[in-house]
């Protein structure tokens, strides 16, 4: 192949290292969509109806959504890290770009969940987060909940992840400075394995329950599986083979995934390795695939990307108003019928939160999104 076809291939992939990739933006929609499913289908009644009883049987299954963040935000930021470190400014602009991001919405919903809807509404839904809002506001909910072993935060239950983000951007931008890729590499596959030796350990005590599932260390090998492709697709080896090496993962272990999601059983958490090796596999493949293929284009359309745009805020808002508006609360509102009633329901709430996060998105949020050019 000349250097012009390749250059021509490389072009016609989904993904390159100088532009905006489209098909990240879908990719993140469909982790929202997952999330959101799952948070809203929670709410179902197994008994009222067969079909109902086998929604809430494969609802889990969207909770592995907040896998497929985990990598994609591994992938983003470490490829934002590796382009950038030796830009002067590295570590101030890396911050105050994230801080700009995710801070002002964060921030503003503890204000209005812990200090304000409480008093204006007289309701309950927050008394558990503000019971503990110190490490709310601190970005520790993950590690109060690992110490505790239980769900201590009622609406804000779903903060954990963020902490985890949060610790993972004040850590990995000096790794990155620090080491070369292949070092970068080593630290990557060596996190993967250790963590999923120690959950798989961690497991077998029910003492880490929770832990297991929230705790940054526990959760730093899906962040690790994106970082390493990250690192993989800037650098010298062929695109060809990444992405061969994509579809094999995925023959060997998507079997194995879809397996433990019919059985139902966590089987020590080694799932949760499981999964961000499928997800990141599963990326390296449709990021190195043709443009024109019908998965890209999928990821690549306007639903997708639209719900990528809007996913922090959907993430923020959902658990907080399933809350407030739990479908024990609103059945008296909804049709007789079940099966009707359900839907009604997801398809309300569904709305609802994409509404808000879309007000959120271009009337709050999008102030601060403009300042970040002052850190580019």
């Amino acid at each position: 192949m000349t250097q012009i076809e390749s250059d021509t291939s490389q072009q016609a992939n989904a993904w390159s290292p100088n532009s905006h990739c489209l098909a990240l933006d879908g990719i993140r929609g469909l982790a929202i969509l997952a999330v959101t499913l799952y948070r809203l289908c929670k709410e179902l009644d197994p008994e009222a109806h067969p079909v109902l009883a086998i929604i809430r049987r494969f609802a889990p299954v969207g909770e592995r959504g907040v896998d497929l963040f985990f990598v994609l935000s591994g992938f983003l930021i470490t490829g934002i890290l590796l382009r950038t470190k030796s830009q002067p400014h590295y570590f101030r602009n890396f911050m105050a770009r994230r801080v700009l991001r995710i801070f002002p919405l964060y921030f503003l919903s503890l204000v209005l969940g812990i200090l304000v809807i409480p008093n204006l509404l007289n309701t309950n839904s927050f008394d558990l987060a503000s019971r503990e809002q110190f490490y709310l506001w601190t970005y520790t909910s993950n590690f109060r909940m690992a110490w505790l072993n239980e769900w201590c935060f009622g609406a804000f239950d779903h903060f954990w992840s963020l902490a985890v983000e949060e610790h993972f951007y004040l850590i990995w931008p000096a790794v990155v400075l620090l080491l070369t890729r292949r070092q970068l590499c080593i630290v990557c596959m060596t996190i993967i394995a250790v963590v999923c030796v120690a959950r798989t350990v961690a497991a077998l005590d029910s003492r880490f329950d929770v832990a297991v599932s929230v705790a940054t260390f526990f959760r730093a090998d899906g962040l690790s599986f994106g970082a390493m492709l990250a690192i993989l697709l800037t650098s010298s080896i062929s695109r060809v083979t990444i992405r061969r090496a994509g579809w094999v993962m995925l023959a060997l272990l998507l079997p194995l995934l879809f397996g433990v999601a019919v059985i139902g059983q966590r089987f020590l958490e080694i799932p949760s390795t499981l999964c961000p090796a499928v997800c990141s596999a599963s990326m390296a493949v449709v990021l190195l695939s043709n443009r024109k293929a019908s998965l890209v284009r999928l990821l690549e359309s306007g639903c997708l990307r639209a719900l990528g745009k809007y996913s922090y805020g959907m993430y923020v808002i959902q658990l907080p108003l399933v809350t407030m508006l739990p479908m024990t609360k609103m059945i008296s509102l909804l049709p007789t019928d079940p099966l009707i009633a359900s839907s009604v329901y997801v398809i309300g709430m569904f709305a609802m939160i994409i509404l808000i996060a879309m007000v959120s998105f271009h009337f709050f949020e999008s102030h601060f999104l403009r300042l970040k050019k002052l850190y580019s």
